[in-house]
């Protein structure tokens, strides 16, 4: 039997995020990471949390970290933050020390560069997420992942985002070498990539099931609270379970990684799309639960389907990881007769 509930010691490590949120505060994404914020965040061990010991690190796994972003993912804090985790494994595997003691300390902002789609080899184009004031910018696909110099980086202009809570610029990426580079069949960095991701997108979705439910007992109608209404107490079930689910797939596949099984890149697959899934949903239902009130701006139930959005576009990850599923069925399928 497979154990997915947090040990004493991996309590304590989200205690520790939980209660640093509580004091900077509010956990709703309204607010982004000062310069002195980031440092204290770096100072407490958390981009390094799953790095070896000799490497500056705390020694954890995987599964800590993903505990780690789930929060990040609660409170709708900056992706950053896990580009900041991601970064630091960069470094570590390159070999770059003078990188990795900057990421680690918090002297060495990090950014996240996502692509846009479309056919631009020549001229390729990204989005620049929270890079304002970065140092360091961290990219990924299936083939690798790596760091570049902001300044590597042309054309960026600022652009409005649908997160509001994200600072966004446009840019064009130059030909130059990264400042490290990690290839895939080195590390499985891009996998840990997306299951990070995940584990922000349970976050989400847990919030939102939270934000439901917290309404649901107070908002009154008819003499009574609107929870007690048999709809609604449907819709936050389902909620609930769909946030199971996401959290059960996403950790198994951690440890499915952590293991090293052949079946990781699987898991991690039917785990992007489970939690991006109850994300969105959970997040739509939660407007819906706050009625009237939870399509205007002061209610911050906007903000996680906003960030829910945001982080399914990460790495293009629900196209890549459908075509991996179908693949893996097709597989399995017995052949015609």
């Amino acid at each position: 039997m497979i154990d997915l509930l947090p040990s004493v010691e991996q309590q304590q490590i989200i205690d520790s995020v939980v209660e640093f949120f509580a004091h900077v505060g509010p956990g709703d994404g309204s607010r982004r990471i000062a310069a002195d914020t980031w440092k204290e965040i770096a100072g407490l061990g958390w981009f390094g949390l799953a790095l070896a010991e000799e490497d500056g690190g705390a020694g954890c796994s995987l599964v800590e970290e993903l505990l780690v972003a789930r929060e990040f993912g609660r409170c709708v804090a900056s992706p950053a933050l896990v580009a900041a985790m991601l970064s630091a494994h960069v470094a570590a595997h390159a070999g770059n020390d003078t990188l990795l003691q900057g990421i680690l300390s918090g002297e060495l902002r990090v950014g996240l560069a996502n692509p846009l789609p479309g056919p631009n080899r020549s001229e390729p184009k990204v989005h620049l997420l929270d890079a304002d004031g970065a140092s360091l910018v961290l990219y990924w696909n299936e083939t690798g992942m790596g760091l570049r110099d902001r300044s590597a980086f042309t054309s960026i202009t600022v652009v409005d985002s649908l997160d509001e809570a994200v600072h966004l610029e446009r840019a064009v990426a130059s030909d130059s070498a990264p400042s490290a580079w990690v290839s895939a069949q080195r590390s499985p960095l891009p996998q840990r990539a997306d299951l990070l991701t995940c584990a922000q997108l349970v976050g989400v979705a847990e919030a939102a099931k939270d934000d439901a439910v917290a309404y649901a007992k107070v908002r009154e109608q008819f003499g009574q609270p609107i929870g007690a209404f048999q709809a609604l107490k449907h819709e936050c079930a389902e909620m609930a379970v769909q946030c199971e689910a996401a959290y059960a797939q996403t950790f198994f596949a951690g440890l499915t990684q952590n293991s090293a099984l052949s079946d990781a890149a699987f898991q991690c697959s039917a785990a992007t799309l489970l939690a991006t899934e109850a994300a969105l949903n959970n997040a739509r239902a939660n407007i819906q639960i706050h009625g009237g009130m939870g399509f205007t701006s002061e209610c911050v139930a906007h903000r996680y389907l906003k960030r829910a959005h945001l982080l399914s576009q990460l790495g293009a990850a629900a196209g890549r990881h459908r075509l991996l599923l179908s693949a893996a069925h097709d597989d399995r399928l017995p052949p015609d007769e």
